[in-house]
């Protein structure tokens, strides 16, 4: 049963509260205050307590901001979007990194984008912008230039983004 289930169970009973040791004034503050949905849960679990209730299970508790969560999330959106589509995903092996970043920075949107600045150092992603994406210039030239103003701060992304495909093209002379 769940702390609501047993907590209506419980107030709808008259006298619940005479052997819990709770004065009748506190019950009824607390019997109004759980019906108008303003009953915090620490004050709903003392009560339970309080009337002979027994926590069956502990509750689990996990953060949606956690790296790896987010992380999960970006996975399962990329492999719903079959961008994986040449790889063999093994449930229990992870994408790596540079993997990773790579395909939420060309398949992604803006907001799953911001996502990676939560679970990986910005100067890793923006190495991997830079030896991954940009040296393919004109083919995401659009996408280059956002990301330089946006994400990297750059001020003047159309010379920055010129001036590494031309010292590209210098390594290979």
């Amino acid at each position: 049963m769940t702390t609501d289930e047993s907590l209506k169970r419980l107030f709808r009973k008259r006298g619940w509260y005479l052997n819990a040791g709770i004065p009748e004034g506190t019950a009824r503050a607390y019997k109004k205050r759980y019906m108008e949905n303003k009953l915090g849960l620490e004050t709903q679990i003392k009560i339970l307590q309080a009337c002979g209730f027994l926590v069956a299970r502990e509750m689990e508790w996990e953060d949606q901001r956690s790296p790896e969560r987010i992380r999960r999330k970006l996975e399962k959106m990329l492999i719903s979007q079959k961008v994986f589509w040449s790889y063999d995903i093994d449930h229990n092996r992870e994408i790596p990194d540079e993997a990773l970043i790579e395909n939420v920075l060309l398949h992604l949107d803006i907001d799953e984008i911001q996502l990676l600045f939560k679970i990986f150092d910005r100067k890793k992603i923006k190495n991997v912008w830079l030896e991954r994406i940009l040296i393919q210039e004109p083919l995401y030239h659009a996408q280059n230039r956002l990301y330089a103003f946006l994400f990297f701060g750059i001020k003047e992304p159309d010379r920055y983004i010129r001036n590494k495909a031309i010292k590209r093209l210098k390594q290979f002379q």
